[in-house]
């Protein structure tokens, strides 16, 4: 029979890499016919014992995340958060039939840490604003991470869960050039993941229709 930790590395796979403990729960009683009757209590164990965000980390693989600041009982598997594909672009020179070719990594990609890539596989890469998940080939696809309250030094935001929002590349640059407002409702969320009402009031009174240029 499979160990604890296998069927809890198969659940999330099956849940696309992230999951509450709900949805972990849920998949587990898929997987194990017969568990025993505090089972849900050593599934949590399991997952704190091989997570170095936990206070109960226990040293052995680390396995599993949880996205600092979302406080929700949320979980993924590390190793399925890929790093974003750097962009290119091609400088050409006029008349020149072999043009230079130079690779450039946007600001954007700069400021993908591993929080916001990790709040990104969260929302399965769809845009938090119009549902959008850009589709990179059969098995990948692409998002971006906006920092609502800047961390540029003129802002000095936090990089915490509750200040990232996931956005396509449009709503990202609209986000960012602050023509447009970031209002609540208007907001795509999953369980595990909750913006901060006061990133949202920043970005409404100093960026919006200021034409900042951070990120």
């Amino acid at each position: 029979m499979p160990t604890w930790e296998e069927d809890i590395v198969l659940a999330l796979t099956n849940l696309g890499g992230t999951g509450t403990y709900a949805d972990i729960y849920n998949e587990i009683e898929h997987l194990r016919a017969t568990r025993p009757p505090s089972w849900k209590k050593v599934i949590q164990r399991v997952i704190q014992d091989r997570s170095s965000d936990s206070a109960g980390f226990k040293g052995l693989d680390d396995l599993f995340f949880a996205v600092e600041g979302l406080g929700r009982g949320a979980w993924g598997l590390r190793k399925l958060v890929d790093n974003t594909p750097a962009a290119s672009d091609l400088e050409l020179v006029p008349g020149d039939a072999n043009p230079r070719r130079t690779s450039l990594k946007t600001y954007r990609v700069l400021r993908d840490t591993l929080l916001a890539r990790q709040v990104k596989l969260l929302h399965r890469d769809n845009c938090q604003l119009c549902g959008v998940a850009l589709r990179m080939s059969s098995t990948q696809t692409y998002s971006e991470a906006h920092h609502i309250v800047p961390l540029g030094r003129a802002h000095a935001g936090p990089d915490t869960g509750s200040n990232i929002i996931v956005l396509c590349p449009n709503h990202h640059a609209l986000c960012d050039y602050g023509a447009i407002p970031l209002r609540r409702d208007a907001i795509r969320e999953v369980p595990g993941h909750r913006i901060d009402d006061a990133a949202l009031l920043y970005h409404n009174e100093h960026i919006f229709r200021e034409g900042s240029d951070a990120s």
